[in-house]
C-alpha cells in the first residue's frame, strides 16, 4: 500500500518504498502529518515523569522478573506511561545498551508518533492494540537498525491507557516469540493495577463514609475511576464542576488547602480540598454556598450609538470535520448582530484567487461584522503578518480565525493563534466517545425524527477512529437511516451501517495474545487480497481454523 507523504517529508529517490503493511502505512502517514522528518536527529526534551510512579510502582516486580529471562540475550524492555514517556528501560546486553543510549531512549523522553514517528510505543498508544515494527518500518532514520513489538497497557478498572510495553532487539526483523512474552509481561502489569486500584478506592471510599454523615456540607469524593456525592453535593455540582474537581485532584503537587469558585450555576462556594491517605489522585471535597459579593452599581449600557467596547480576536483549531465552520460562525453570531464577512481560504486558493485580506479587513468594518478567515493555516507569510498585526490590537471588529490543529500548522499560522486572545481546540471524534453515541442520536434526530439507534449499532461506532471526525459521522448515519427507512424500521440497526462501519467492540476487548493473532490474519488477508485460501496457507492454518478465529475475533 503506497501513502501519500506530503511533499516536504517525501522520501528521497534512493530511500526505501512506504511500507506495505495497513497499520505501518496509516502510521507513516500521521508521523508526516504531524510534522516528523525522516531524517531528523531530535528527540523532545526530557521532562519529569513523577506521575508515572503509580504504574512503575506496578511493573517494577514484573520487569524485574522479566529481566533474569532476558539476560544475555541483547534484548532489552522499554516502558512508557500514558503520554508516551520513557520511565523505564530494562537491558540485556552492552550492544543493545549502547544503541538506546546513541537513539535518545532515556528517562522522560517523550516517544508519540507526533514527535518521534512509528515505534512500538507510541503506535501501540495511538492505536490501542499490539504492533509489530521491523527496523525499515521505523519511521525514523536513527530506529531503523531496531526492530521490536509494542503493546498498550490498558488499566482493566478504568479502562484507559496506562503506558506502553515493547521488546526491542537489533536487527531487521522482530523474534516472534516476543509477542506472547510482551503480552504476558503487559497483562501481569495490568493485574497488578487492578489490584492497586482496589486498594485506592477502598481508601476513597472510607474517606468518603467519614465526611458524608455531614448533611448541612456537600461532599464529594474523586479518584481513580470513582465518583461519589452525598444528596447536596449531587443537588449542587453539575458535570463541568466534577471536571473542574477532577482537575484539582490530577495535580501532582495535591495538598489540603481551601479555595473559592463559582460553580456553573452561578453559586458560589468556598471548597475544602482533603487528599485521600496512600492514595495519588484522589481527595475529598467539602462545599460550603457562601453569600453573594455584594455588586456595586451595576455597569452602564451602552447608548444607541455609542462606542462599543472592543473585541479580542478568536482563533478555533480543529481537524477537518470537528465543526470548526459551525462553531465559527456561532462565536461570529455572539460577537455582532450583522452577518459575517468569510473568506473559505482554500476555496479561493483552488479558484486561483489569493484571499485580499486587507479588503477583507475594510469590508468587514465597514458593517460592522465580524471576520472569519476559514484555513488561516493555508494563507501566504505576508497575509498572516498582517493577521497578526490585527489580532494584537483590540477593535471593534471581530476576527475569527480557523486552522488545523495547532501541533500541526506552520510557524506562521501558530504565531497567529498566540496572538488571538480566545482559543477554542474542538476535539477529533475520537477522543470524545463519552458523548459519541449522544452525537449520534442527535444527528439521527435530525435526519429521521422519531428514529432510534440500536446499541448493537451504537457500540460498532464508538469502535471506529473517525478520521473524518463529524463529517463522516454524519456520512455514515445518512447512509444508515437510508437503509433502516427502505426495509422499514424506525431503528437504525448495525446491520443498517455501511458494511466498513459495522466491526464492534469485541475486538477493543480482545487480550493483548488474541489482538497480535487478529492482527496477523488482517495482515495476511491484506497481503492475499482478502483470498482466504491464500492467507491460510500463509498463516500455516486450514481454512476452517481461519474461518473459526475470523468469526472468533471479529474480523
Amino acid at each position: 500500500m503506497s501513502i501519500d507523504i506530503p511533499t516536504a517529508h517525501r522520501p528521497a529517490r534512493n530511500d526505501p518504498p512506504p511500507p506495505r503493511r495497513t497499520v505501518i502505512a496509516q502510521s507513516w502517514r500521521r508521523s508526516a502529518l504531524s510534522g516528523v522528518r525522516p531524517e531528523s536527529t531530535t528527540l523532545p526534551d526530557p521532562v519529569d515523569v513523577s506521575s508515572a510512579d503509580p504504574l512503575l510502582d506496578a511493573a517494577r516486580p514484573v520487569l524485574d522478573e522479566a529481566a533474569v529471562r532476558i539476560a544475555d540475550t541483547d534484548m532489552s524492555l522499554l516502558l512508557v506511561d500514558h503520554e508516551c514517556r520513557m520511565v523505564s528501560r530494562v537491558t540485556a546486553g552492552a550492544t543493545i545498551e549502547r544503541i538506546l543510549d546513541d537513539a535518545g531512549a532515556s528517562s522522560g523522553v517523550a516517544f508519540t508518533e507526533s514527535a518521534v514517528g512509528t515505534t512500538a510505543l507510541g503506535t501501540p498508544a495511538e492505536i490501542r492494540r499490539g504492533v509489530l515494527v521491523n527496523g525499515s518500518e521505523h519511521y525514523l532514520d536513527r530506529f531503523k537498525q531496531l526492530s521490536c513489538f509494542g503493546q498498550p497497557i490498558i488499566h482493566p478498572a478504568t479502562r484507559r491507557l496506562a503506558g506502553s510495553l515493547c521488546m526491542t532487539e537489533v536487527g531487521d526483523r522482530a523474534n516472534p516469540l516476543s509477542i506472547p512474552f510482551v503480552t504476558a509481561i503487559v497483562n501481569d502489569i495490568a493485574d497488578r493495577l487492578l489490584d492497586r486500584s482496589r486498594a485506592h478506592q477502598r481508601r476513597v471510599l472510607d474517606a468518603f463514609q467519614r465526611a458524608a454523615p455531614r448533611r448541612d456540607v456537600a461532599v464529594a469524593a474523586l479518584g481513580d475511576d470513582l465518583q461519589l456525592t452525598n444528596a447536596l453535593a449531587a443537588d449542587l455540582l453539575s458535570p463541568t464542576d466534577i471536571g473542574a474537581l477532577r482537575m484539582v485532584v490530577a495535580d501532582p503537587s495535591l495538598h489540603a488547602t481551601s479555595m473559592r469558585t463559582t460553580l456553573t450555576s452561578g453559586t458560589a462556594v468556598e471548597v475544602l480540598v482533603e487528599p485521600v491517605g496512600g492514595t495519588r489522585g484522589a481527595a475529598v471535597f467539602h462545599l460550603r454556598p457562601t453569600p453573594a459579593t455584594p455588586t456595586r452599581s451595576p455597569a452602564p449600557v451602552s447608548a444607541p450609538g455609542a462606542s462599543v467596547p472592543p473585541v479580542r480576536s478568536t482563533a478555533i483549531t480543529g481537524e477537518p470535520g470537528t465543526g470548526r465552520s459551525t462553531e465559527a460562525h456561532r462565536v461570529a453570531t455572539d460577537l455582532a448582530d450583522v452577518a459575517p464577512v468569510v473568506v473559505d481560504v482554500a476555496e479561493t486558493l483552488l479558484e486561483g484567487t489569493p484571499p485580499d485580506v486587507p479588503a477583507l479587513l475594510t469590508q468587514a468594518r465597514s458593517r460592522g461584522a465580524a471576520l472569519i478567515v476559514d484555513g488561516a493555516d493555508l494563507l501566504d507569510d505576508r497575509s498572516l503578518t498582517l493577521l497578526r498585526h490585527v489580532a494584537a490590537r483590540t477593535s471593534p471588529t471581530p476576527l475569527i480565525v480557523v486552522t488545523g490543529p495547532a501541533t500541526q500548522i506552520g510557524s506562521g499560522a501558530a504565531a497567529l493563534l498566540g496572538q488571538c486572545g480566545r482559543r477554542i481546540e474542538l476535539p477529533p471524534l475520537r477522543h470524545r466517545t463519552a458523548e459519541l453515541a449522544v452525537i449520534a442520536t442527535s444527528v439521527i434526530t435530525e435526519l429521521a425524527p422519531g428514529t432510534e439507534l440500536s446499541s448493537g449499532a451504537a457500540d460498532a461506532l464508538l469502535s471506529q477512529e473517525w478520521p473524518g471526525n463529524l463529517t463522516e459521522l454524519v456520512t455514515a448515519l445518512g447512509d444508515a437511516v437510508a437503509a433502516s427507512t427502505t426495509r422499514g424500521s424506525r431503528t437504525v440497526d448495525l446491520a443498517d451501517l455501511p458494511e466498513r462501519y459495522r466491526t464492534t467492540s469485541r475486538a477493543s476487548r480482545l487480550a493483548g495474545r488474541e489482538q497480535a493473532e487478529r492482527q496477523a490474519i488482517i495482515d495476511a488477508l491484506d497481503r492475499n487480497g482478502h483470498n482466504k485460501v491464500h492467507a491460510a496457507r500463509e498463516l500455516g492454518i486450514s481454512r476452517t481454523t481461519l474461518y473459526a478465529r475470523i468469526r472468533a475475533l471479529g474480523i
